[in-house]
């Protein structure tokens, strides 16, 4: 017994004196606080706070190019507060740039988020020539029953830098109280959702013959005497034969609107490049003259989709099927495809 416990007080002293054992603890211990340090360390970063610091204010107007999240900071580990659809216009308020991209901060649907700027495409300013004020000297006044096309901006003015006082929903009746022609194209007075606006007749389908006042009939009319029509219709028959080609606007191949701007160009007159905008800059007439335009519809898409000029004698000359040619409007597709007439 006495030489057992004298071997363990011999190997506590070798223990207690030993330096490597001293170093191994102490080695030890180092090593559990760089552990400790390290854990604690990486356990919150302050990406956050950093990305906060780098917003810098700024202003434009864009639109999105995609179905696009809005998170609720730059980055797409945050939260998505709403969706923009595809085609939104936003304005930025301001930016910053995380890990080499540029997030922009916006409104849209009523709440403000990021948006990675990449899924954004900016929307360029129009020419002033489109403001309201330019184009007050030709406001007609004009009535009749339309419906909204698609989903549109409802303006304050006539042209699309006015500002946005609504928006009408596809499929939307309106009433128009005058018009306004800016550029080549018609902009309608309506009222809306209880707001009185502007709206691009290219965006607008007639659902009923619309009214022109005298006003604006004894400014249209004044458009079509016996010399000129004649003058127009010889244009437009030395045109038989020529080929039809889609997105023509030559002799050597005209598609519909294609015709009719060539035709009344050599006959003087002005008018724009697609049906859809040469139904909205003219007036509907009951009794058609020679030059007027006829207009049908549900041909080869949905709503206005073909032109072609009113020669007299229930007749029309166009630019449809292979040719320029002249067509009866008894004929059995045509005579079902008519819409209106209508007059520059």
């Amino acid at each position: 017994m006495k030489k057992f416990l004298t071997t363990v007080i011999i190997a506590g002293a070798l223990l207690i004196a030993s330096p490597v054992g001293a170093a191994n603890l102490e080695f030890s211990n180092v090593q559990n606080k760089e552990v400790t340090k390290s854990t604690v360390s990486y356990a919150n970063p302050s990406v956050d706070q950093v990305a906060s610091s780098r917003a810098y204010t700024v202003s434009g107007t864009y639109k999105t190019n995609y179905n696009t999240n809005v998170r609720a900071d730059a980055g797409t580990n945050y939260k998505k507060v709403t969706l923009a659809k595809k085609g939104t216009i936003v304005t930025a308020t301001h930016k910053k740039t995380i890990g080499g991209k540029v997030w922009y901060k916006v409104n849209v649907n009523g709440k403000s988020g990021w948006i990675l700027s990449s899924l954004l495409a900016i929307v360029k300013p129009t020419k002033k020539a489109t403001t309201t004020k330019s184009s007050k000297s030709s406001t007609l006044a004009a009535s009749g029953s339309f419906t909204v096309k698609a989903k549109s901006n409802v303006r304050s003015g006539a042209g699309t830098n006015n500002k946005i006082v609504t928006s009408a929903k596809k499929g939307t009746k309106v009433t128009v109280s005058s018009k306004i022609k800016v550029g080549s194209i018609y902009w309608y007075k309506i009222n809306v959702n209880g707001k009185t606006g502007w709206i691009s007749g290219s965006l607008l389908t007639q659902t009923t013959t619309a009214k022109i006042t005298k006003k604006a009939v004894t400014k249209t009319s004044t458009n079509i005497s016996t010399t000129n029509s004649s003058n127009m219709i010889n244009i437009a028959k030395s045109l038989l034969g020529t080929p039809y080609r889609f997105g023509g606007t030559t002799t050597a191949g005209f598609d519909c609107s294609g015709y009719v701007q060539y035709v009344y160009k050599k006959s003087g007159k002005n008018i724009s490049r697609n049906t859809a905008t040469q139904f909205a800059q003219t007036d509907t007439v009951t009794n058609p003259q020679p030059g007027d335009l006829v207009f049908f519809a549900n041909t080869y898409k949905p709503g206005i989709s073909h032109v072609g000029i009113y020669i007299g004698n229930n007749s029309f000359i166009h630019s449809g099927g292979k040719k320029a040619e002249i067509i009866s409007l008894n004929n059995s597709y045509w005579g079902k495809k008519f819409h209106s007439f209508k007059r520059l």
